[in-house]
Parts: structure tokens; sequence; C-alpha cells
């Protein structure tokens, strides 16, 4: 029996909520948000980046970015310094708290990769992995091209074409 209409979407979203239901209990006591995890992350990759680059990294909207960065900050886990060539840019560093959760951090989500993925080969592993980057792509390629196309609109109208 074939299931090309399953929805794809439904068994992604399923993935993310228990996603974020085990990092909600896993963080709990140290204060961290399931949401904050990936801005972490970036950061313990490449510190004292800007805030710009890190929604373009997660592809996240700048609102939601800076209100995750305001509760890392608020709970001492980053701080935020305008860039000394463009004080315009708030730079985020990532503080002694957040360095030495790191370890726990790395720990705990290599956990539930491995919780996802018992039972896999390393071969369907790896296709799994080459399959969800091919679904990500093709998510915020569309998504960006229905963003460009309706700001296009939106110029074109205030120019009463």
């Amino acid at each position: 029996m074939s299931n090309h209409h399953e929805s794809v979407g439904k068994w992604i979203s399923t993935i993310h909520r228990y996603s974020m239901i085990y990092k909600a209990r896993k963080f709990m006591d140290v204060g961290i948000g399931s949401g904050q995890l990936g801005f972490l992350g970036v950061l313990y990759r490449k510190d004292g980046i800007s805030q710009d680059e890190l929604a373009r990294k997660l592809n996240i909207d700048k609102t939601t970015t800076a209100r995750a960065l305001q509760k890392l900050e608020k709970q001492g886990f980053v701080s935020r310094k305008p860039s000394e060539r463009d004080r315009r840019i708030n730079l985020v560093f990532l503080t002694e708290k957040a360095f030495a959760l790191e370890p726990m951090i790395k720990s705990v989500m290599k956990q539930w990769t491995e919780i996802l993925v018992q039972g896999f080969t390393d071969d369907e592993r790896t296709q799994l992995l080459d399959m969800l980057k091919r679904i990500s792509d093709n998510a915020v390629d569309y998504i960006s091209f229905l963003e460009r196309e309706h700001s296009d609109e939106a110029t074109k109208q205030s120019f009463g074409n």
C-alpha cells in the first residue's frame, strides 16, 4: 500500500512537539527553555556573533531572536554588547555560566538523538539526515520565495502599479 498521501508535516510536527517536551524537562532545573537551546548551540560553535546572524542561522525571525536572547541574558547565560565597528549591531557572547553547561547540553542532545534513531543502521541515519536537510531546505526556500513575492507585491502597490 502506497503512503504518498500521508502527511510528512504531521510526523515532523510530532517529533518537534516531543523534542520540545524532552528538552523542557531536561533543562527546567537550569533555567533554560527548550526554545533557547538552539541559540546556545549556535553560540557554542561561534561565540560573539550578531543577533541578526543568529536569527539567520536558526531561520528564526528577529523579534523571536531578541525575545529569546533577552531571556537568556536575564538568566545569565549570554551578554549583548554593541559592535565596536557598528554600534547599531549587538554582538552576543556566552557567559561562564553558559560555558559550564555546554557538556551537559551536548550530552542531553546526543541522548535524544540516540533515542530518536535507535534501531537505525549507520546508513539509515545518514540517509535520514540527508532527507531531513533536503526537506528543511525546501521549506526555507519556499517560504523565502513567498516572502519575496509578497514584498514585490507590496512594493508594486505602494507605487500604484
